[in-house]
This record gives structure tokens, C-alpha cells and sequence, in this order.
């Protein structure tokens, strides 16, 4: 691992690298040559998860390395932040697995922290992010919030519980009625527009000596 950081030039991403490292030493070893083909898969499938996990956390440790102050920052209220402090964090839960965003924390006395970092990476109010809100929306809409919470483990490894799931599915809904409150109804171009309708009137008896002796003495 010493010679792969060393050809890169430096020491970014260390977690991810000797995760992979001690993938490709397992499958080099004994240990998998003993193994059939469904026990590596789903060795690999937990091996992937935790991966990605530990990317996704050495890229967002190396944004907070370079994130910037901000001279001059002022909110929504027009308040501004004076005060700025470091070492800050918060919990995200990605489809991947547990990762924590640290950040710089602008301040003002009786004021909520403000975190600029929030707004570029669109984190989510609430610790669980987009990827588990999808999940959460889509099998919920499938069938009950059991059935969802076992098909998102299923599916991505994250144990959610079941309110959780429920919350997650409710807030996904919540624009839906705003959505069709502002869609705008296409005006006809011209006045002369007609509307048609296309109907199907596949199994509708249309003629009487076609009718069923019970259909003809309702009739």
C-alpha cells in the first residue's frame, strides 16, 4: 500500500487503499481458493459496500482539508456571521453505510450555525440521505413499511427502521401536491382545436341478437 500511495504522490484516500489492499490480499490467499463462487460473491458483495463507504468518506475528509473561510458571510435574514469555527460534524447515513461531514461552523450569538458546506452538498435535513429516501419511497409505495425496511437491507446492506422508513416515504411525498398544483394546463393553440377521444369498445354487445338469452330476459 506504501508504494501505491508513494506513485500517487500522497496520502489521500489511506482508508479506501487498504481496504481494496486487503481485498486483493484475501483473494490472493488461501482462504478464498477454498471458497465456491456464492461465497465469494457475497464476501465481495459486503467487501464493495464498505469500499464505497470508505470513498465516499476520504472524499468528503478531503473536502473539509480544503474548504475555505468565508470573509463577509451573511444569512437568509440578512444576519451576519462573524464567528467562525472548526472541527464541526454531522451524521450521514448513505446507502453505503455510516460517513460523517465535517465543516466549518459560521456563527452569530442566539443564532442557529450556519454550514456553507451543507448548501454545496445538498445534505439532506434529517441524517438519512437521498440514496435512502429513493429506496425508501419506491418499496414503500410497493407494499407495507415491514416488507420496505427488509427490501432496502436486501438491497443495500442498511438496516432503517420501520418508522424511519415511514418518515423517509411521507417526506418524499411531501411536494407531490405543490408539483400538480403548478403545472400549468396547455392552452389550445387555436381556437378551432378540437378534443377527441379515442374509445375501446371491445366486449360491449352493439347488437341484440348478440345478447345472452339471461341479458335478453333482463332486457
Amino acid at each position: 500500500m506504501n508504494g501505491t500511495v508513494g506513485i500517487l504522490g500522497d496520502a489521500n484516500f489511506c482508508s479506501s487503499r487498504e481496504h481494496f489492499e486487503s481485498v486483493v490480499d484475501f483473494l490472493d490467499g488461501e482462504e478464498a481458493f477454498v471458497l465456491d463462487h456464492g461465497s465469494l460473491e457475497a464476501r465481495l458483495e459486503v467487501s464493495s459496500r464498505e469500499l464505497f463507504r470508505r470513498l465516499f468518506q476520504d472524499h468528503l475528509d478531503l473536502r473539509a482539508q480544503r474548504e475555505a473561510r468565508v470573509e463577509g458571510v451573511v444569512d437568509s435574514a440578512g444576519t451576519p456571521r462573524d464567528s467562525i469555527e472548526v472541527g464541526h460534524h454531522r451524521v450521514l447515513c448513505t446507502v453505503f453505510g455510516e460517513v460523517r461531514v465535517r465543516r466549518f461552523a459560521y456563527r452569530q450569538r442566539g443564532e442557529e450555525n450556519l454550514h456553507l458546506v451543507d448548501a454545496s452538498l445538498n445534505l439532506p435535513e434529517e441524517k438519512h440521505s437521498h440514496g435512502l429516501r429513493r429506496w425508501s419511497a419506491i418499496e414503500a409505495s410497493r407494499g407495507s413499511y415491514d416488507e420496505a425496511t427488509a427490501a432496502i437491507e436486501r438491497g443495500t446492506g442498511q438496516k432503517v427502521g420501520k418508522r424511519q422508513v415511514e418518515s423517509l416515504a411521507k417526506r418524499g411525498a411531501s411536494d407531490v401536491d405543490a408539483f400538480y398544483a403548478e403545472r400549468s394546463v396547455p392552452e389550445c393553440a387555436l381556437s378551432g382545436d378540437v378534443l377527441v377521444l379515442s374509445v375501446d369498445d371491445k366486449g360491449i354487445v352493439m347488437r341484440p341478437e348478440a345478447l345472452k338469452r339471461g341479458d335478453k330476459e333482463g332486457s
